[in-house]
C-alpha cells in the first residue's frame, strides 16, 4: 500500500512538470512576440503543397506576419527536426483550421487558450503532439488557416519544452 502514496506523488508531480514546461514556453513566446523589429513577414498560399518553400516558411520561435486574402483557405508552415508537442499562438485563433503533414495527413491538434503573458496579444491557437519518425533533415509541417475576412495576423510557433 505504500506504494499507491508514492505513484500519486509521482504523477502529480510529472503534471506539474508539463504544465510548468507549457508555462515557460509561452513565457518565452510572449517574450519573444514583445521584441521590437523581431516580425517577420511570411507569405500564405491557397494551394496546398505550393507552402513549402522559403517565402512561405514560419521559422519557429520567431513572431510572424501573415497578410490573408478574403474567403480562402491559405497556407503556411514551420519546420520539425524531432517528433514532440509544438504550440501555435495566434492574434486570431479562429483562422487556425488544422495542421497538416507534407503527405496532406491531417494531424490531430487541439485548441489552447491564450497565454497568461500576453493574452492581450496572443489570443490563443493550437497544440499538437507530432511524431514523424526518424528525420534526416527539417520536415516542414503545413499551417491551415481557414477562408474569413482579409487582414493581418501575428502568429508564434514553438516546441514545447522551447528548443
Amino acid at each position: 500500500m505504500r506504494f499507491l502514496p508514492g505513484l500519486a506523488i509521482g504523477v502529480i508531480a510529472l503534471a506539474s512538470a508539463s504544465i510548468s514546461q507549457a508555462q515557460d514556453t509561452s513565457t518565452v513566446m510572449c517574450e519573444q512576440f514583445a521584441i521590437s523589429g523581431a516580425m517577420r513577414d511570411v507569405v500564405p498560399v491557397t494551394e496546398f503543397g505550393e507552402d513549402f518553400s522559403p517565402a512561405h516558411h514560419a521559422p519557429r520561435n520567431i513572431p510572424i506576419e501573415v497578410t490573408l486574402s478574403e474567403g480562402v483557405v491559405e497556407y503556411i508552415h514551420f519546420p520539425i527536426v524531432e517528433d514532440g508537442t509544438y504550440l501555435v499562438y495566434t492574434t486570431e485563433p479562429d483562422r487556425l483550421t488544422g495542421l497538416k503533414m507534407k503527405s496532406g495527413d491531417a494531424i490531430a491538434s487541439t485548441k489552447v487558450a491564450a497565454p497568461e503573458g500576453c493574452a492581450d496579444v496572443l489570443k490563443g491557437g493550437l497544440t499538437a503532439d507530432i511524431e514523424a519518425g526518424t528525420l534526416k533533415g527539417p520536415l516542414p509541417i503545413a499551417i491551415e488557416l481557414g477562408a474569413g475576412a482579409a487582414g493581418t495576423l501575428q502568429l508564434i510557433v514553438s516546441r514545447n519544452p522551447i528548443n
